[in-house]
């Protein structure tokens, strides 16, 4: 007499949430400079080194 195969139950899957997956590969925190600061630190060079060309230092170049 062959033996009879017993079906083997899968339970059934939980519906996911779409956001639980964006919220755990997120991570907190700046990823770099942003425009605004960048030139907002450009004015403040620009500043210092006309300030300090008319305080008679010497001219120093850079290059970025």
């Amino acid at each position: 007499m062959p033996r009879k195969k017993t079906p083997t139950l899968v339970p059934p899957s939980t519906p996911r949430n779409p956001l639980v997956v964006a919220a755990l590969t997120r991570r907190a925190g700046a990823h770099g400079k942003t425009g605004k600061a960048i030139r907002q630190q450009m004015r403040q060079r620009t500043r210092q080194c006309l300030a300090g060309l008319l305080n008679g230092d010497k001219a120093e170049f850079e290059i970025d």
